[in-house]
């Protein structure tokens, strides 16, 4: 696994998670705390695993194209107008905007158990 490879992942979990938390999403993975990191990094790597399955997201990732679902079709030389029902459901379930958004929800609900379990040591002191 290289790092161009990762980095495509990782941008995918972090711009939602940035912008579920209020911030710019030019708001550099190494600004945020060591623990955070380590939960986006994992749901990306998970990511990659789910995609790596589909060899014309290999090619979007060796390419270094943003994981869009509009690339996809375009690498495949589909017109997206043209999908019908059954090729719209041989997309990729990354290409599913709730995939995704799934992933950067796990990474919000570790945030929030991180943050009530020091609230509640915080107190218990």
């Amino acid at each position: 696994m290289t790092h161009a490879i990762e980095t495509v992942f990782i941008d995918a979990i972090l711009g939602g998670l940035l912008r579920e938390l209020g911030l710019l999403e030019t708001f550099p993975l190494i600004k945020l705390s060591p623990r955070m990191q380590e939960w986006i990094v994992g749901q990306a790597e998970a990511l990659q695993r789910d995609a790596m399955a589909h060899s014309s997201v290999a090619v979007l990732v060796k390419y270094g194209l943003p994981l869009t679902r509009e690339n996809y079709p375009n690498l495949n030389n589909v017109d997206e107008d043209d999908l019908d029902a059954e090729q719209e459901g041989e997309l990729p379930q990354l290409f599913q905007p709730s995939m995704v958004e799934e992933r950067v929800a796990s990474v919000m609900f570790e945030i929030e158990i991180d943050d009530t379990l020091r609230r509640l040591s915080e107190g218990a002191r």
